[in-house]
């Protein structure tokens, strides 16, 4: 696209994406047709089709074989959580890492038999003050071609040691929050009573394949535990 091309195309795409959000096209609503956007901005068909299909991408829109561009009903239930594993002002270093059996909950978290050695990498982060506030414990199924030895894996960060033999977007990850209680082994690295209130942040590792390569469980004290999300379209002008 040229120049000017382009900015017929942003023009349309703005223009159309500020009168959804002013609730000038309200859900449900029809678009005008490709033939009367491409008049009303005088554009060709491909420029029209660019905003519309970026639109469509954005989930403001959705488009009906035959019929046209129709505007979406924003999902308020439905968000997107953000979550990193560090944060500002805090330190993380690995407690323990070593190859262990896997109990039952790991052979079903990550669909292996209880023959299946698993290594298990333990990080204790810490506040400003050497306040601990989460303990996390990253699992991944041991094989021959993964590092074996402690100070190859030692400064590693689940799923870094396995991502190597990951494409990009040969894997996804789910997420699971839920209000635990602290284990004695929890409680002894947080330095806090056995039972103590934690959020506990389980993920998932999984290749497009199902087979599942990577698990972490995170206890969190309310001080570091903070999740942020969103829902609907963030309008950015």
């Amino acid at each position: 696209m040229n120049e000017k091309t382009n900015r017929v195309y942003e023009t349309i795409y703005k223009e159309i994406r500020s009168k959804i959000f002013a609730g000038q096209y309200r859900p449900g609503d029809l678009l005008p047709s490709e033939s009367q956007l491409c008049s009303e901005y005088s554009a060709s068909r491909e420029t029209v089709r660019k905003s519309l299909k970026q639109l469509e991408q954005e989930g403001l829109i959705f488009s009906r074989p035959k019929v046209g561009y129709f505007v979406s009903t924003p999902n308020h239930s439905s968000f997107t959580i953000s979550f990193q594993e560090g944060a500002e002002g805090f330190t993380t270093h690995f407690c323990d890492v070593h190859g262990i059996m896997p109990d039952k909950l790991l052979q079903e978290k990550l669909d292996i038999a209880p023959e299946q050695k698993v290594i298990e990498l333990c990080q204790l982060t810490t506040d400003a003050n050497g306040t601990p506030v989460a303990f996390d414990m990253k699992y991944v199924p041991y094989e021959r071609a993964y590092p074996s030895v402690e100070s190859e894996i030692r400064y590693a960060v689940l799923p870094d040691i396995t991502l190597s033999k990951v494409d990009s977007f040969d894997y996804y990850t789910t997420i699971e929050i839920s209000a635990a209680a602290a284990p004695e082994r929890v409680a002894a690295a947080m330095r806090c009573e056995p039972g103590a209130p934690m959020l506990l942040i389980e993920r998932t590792f999984i290749r497009q394949d199902q087979k599942k390569f990577g698990y972490s469980m995170q206890y969190c004290t309310g001080a570091f535990g903070k999740l942020l999300g969103s829902s609907g379209v963030v309008f950015k002008q």
